[in-house]
């Protein structure tokens, strides 16, 4: 049988700062966009699953966000619950859940609340100087609806990023 290694890197007083400066805006302002995003590297690569959608680069990731911001709501009880973190010094991953309202832009007209516990969130991060440079986030229903809602949910979400992002770069010509 192989020997089993654990290996542990130096948690670097930069990634302590990015990890408690996230954790800050998860629990108490996580509808700051602009606050996020200072925490990821400019080329930044973002991997969402159930669906596989990827996002590279502060951009193409700020698009998909303002996607995801634009439609629900995380306020009160529909705030975004920490279960668990851990870090080996390069890597963060968090554990979390969350309530919401939806705002009808995923879907047009479809408005309803959620409560925490309908999906559950596992995102990894790689912290390198300070930023994180790669994410990559897993999504799980607990329900066999929110199973087959989250990437009927996700895919648009990402048709609404790629055409933010299409008409930004159309903007720029």
């Amino acid at each position: 049988m192989k020997k089993i290694e654990f290996k542990q890197k130096a948690l670097s007083e930069a990634n302590k700062a990015l990890i408690m400066e996230y954790l800050d805006i998860v629990e108490n302002d996580s509808e700051n966009l602009e606050r996020t995003m200072q925490l990821m590297d400019d080329n930044v690569v973002w991997v969402m699953e159930p669906t596989g959608d990827i996002y590279s680069g502060i951009e193409e990731l700020k698009a998909f966000v303002e996607s995801a911001m634009s439609g629900r709501i995380h306020e009160g009880e529909y705030n975004i619950e920490i279960k668990d973190w851990f870090t080996d010094g390069e890597y963060l991953c968090i554990e979390y859940t969350h309530g919401g309202k939806l705002t009808g832009s995923y879907m047009p007209g479809i408005k309803s609340k959620f409560k925490k516990g309908i999906a559950m969130y596992c995102i990894t991060y790689h912290m390198k100087d300070g930023k994180f440079d790669q994410v990559h986030e897993y999504i799980q229903g607990t329900t066999f609806l929110a199973n087959l809602a989250m990437p009927i949910f996700l895919k648009r979400m990402d048709k609404q990023a790629k055409k933010k992002i299409s008409k930004n770069k159309e903007d720029i010509k």
